[in-house]
């Protein structure tokens, strides 16, 4: 069934989006023009609309290890017990 508007956004509780377009535009809308962004309703409001990639550059930070022969590794601040996810 199509809207009202029939703007080819189907009425389903999820978008009828068999290739992940949509899903990817919500985690970076960097990579979409404005045209497709306005489409998939995403204006860049938070991590969870098109910002979020900014979570995974701010998140994921490395280790200072205090042996000199070992080699820092990267680490998500959210998978400590505290942080939640």
């Amino acid at each position: 069934m199509l809207s009202t508007q029939n703007s080819g956004k189907y009425l389903t509780r999820e978008w009828n989006d068999p290739d992940g377009e949509r899903q990817r535009c919500l985690y970076d809308m960097r990579q979409f023009t404005e045209a497709e962004c306005e489409y998939y309703e995403v204006c860049g409001t938070g991590p969870n609309d098109g910002l979020g990639y900014q979570l995974d550059e701010n998140l994921i930070i490395e280790t200072s290890p205090v042996d000199t022969e070992t080699d820092p590794r990267a680490f998500d601040v959210r998978d400590l017990p505290e942080g939640g996810h």
